[in-house]
C-alpha cells in the first residue's frame, strides 16, 4: 500500500494504511495498533531520529517506511546534502589521490557534485519507469508529483549508505588499492539493497510482481553505474 493514500498514515511492520499513529485520552497519549497485524502502528514515533537512522542503515525495513510515509522527512533532506557532499569529496579523493594541487582538487570536487547529482535524478528518473511499467494505475491514482517525491525520498534514504565511505577517507592512505577496491564494492552492495528495500517498502510498485520489481531496480542501479564509470573516465581523461 503506497505512503500517499486517502489514509495519511501506514503501519511500519506490514505497511497497512492508518488513519492516525496516536490517541489521545484525557490524560495519556498512547500509539495505536495496526488493525492488520496488531503490531504498534508506528514504535519510532518517540524514537530519537539518530536511533531511526542507524535502523536505517541496519536495512530495517519499519525505519524505512517511518522515514519516507510517517516521519518529517526535513531532517532527512540535510543529512541527504550532507552525504551528497561527502560522496564527492570521496569520489574526488578517489580520482585525484592526495596531489597538492589544490586548485584541481577543488574543480574536480565540484565536478565530482555534478556527476552525483546526475546520478540522483537518473536513478529517479529510471525508477519512475519502473513505477509506470509495473503500475501504471497506482500512478495515475497517486499522481505525477506524488510518485516523484516518493521515489525521491527513497533515493535520498538508499544514499545514506554513503556514511560508510567516512573509514575509507580518515585511513585510506593506511590501506592498499585492494582494501580500497573492497570497501567502495562493499559500500555500493549496501546502497543497492537500500534501495531495493527503500522502493519495496513505499509499496508504489506492484506487490504481486515483487521479484520482477527487484529484478528491474537491479538492472536500473547497473545502467546507473555504468553511466556512473562512462562519466567518471571522461572527467578522468579531462582533468588529467
Amino acid at each position: 500500500m503506497s505512503c500517499e493514500n486517502r489514509k495519511k498514515y501506514v503501519c511500519v511492520s506490514c505497511g497497512n494504511p492508518t488513519r492516525e499513529l496516536i490517541k489521545k485520552y484525557s490524560n495519556t497519549v498512547k500509539p495505536t495498533h495496526c488493525e492488520k497485524c496488531n503490531q504498534i502502528t508506528d514504535k519510532y514515533i518517540e524514537v530519537e531520529e539518530f536511533i531511526i537512522l542507524i535502523d536505517a542503515l541496519l536495512l530495517v525495513s519499519a525505519a524505512f517506511r517511518h522515514m519516507i510515509c510517517n516521519g518529517n522527512f526535513k531532517l532527512y533532506w540535510k543529512i541527504s546534502l550532507v552525504v551528497l557532499l561527502l560522496e564527492s569529496f570521496a569520489l574526488c579523493r578517489q580520482k585525484r589521490g592526495d596531489g597538492s594541487n589544490s586548485a584541481l582538487h577543488e574543480k574536480g570536487f565540484y565536478m565530482c557534485t555534478l556527476q552525483n547529482i546526475g546520478e540522483y535524478l537518473l536513478i529517479t528518473l529510471l525508477l519512475f519507469f519502473i513505477t509506470a511499467l509495473l503500475n501504471m494505475r497506482q500512478l495515475t491514482k497517486i499522481g505525477l508529483a506524488s510518485v516523484t517525491l516518493i521515489i525521491l525520498k527513497v533515493v535520498a534514504i538508499s544514499n545514506f549508505s554513503k556514511f560508510f565511505l567516512l573509514p575509507i577517507l580518515v585511513w585510506r592512505s593506511n590501506t592498499t588499492d585492494f582494501g580500497r577496491n573492497l570497501h567502495y564494492m562493499l559500500v555500493t552492495g549496501h546502497h543497492l539493497c537500500s534501495l531495493i528495500i527503500a522502493y519495496n517498502v513505499v509499496g508504489i510498485s506492484n506487490s504481486h510482481l515483487r521479484w520482477l520489481t527487484i529484478i528491474l531496480v537491479i538492472s536500473a542501479f547497473a545502467i546507473k553505474e555504468y553511466f556512473r564509470y562512462l562519466v567518471a573516465f571522461k572527467m578522468e581523461l579531462y582533468l588529467s
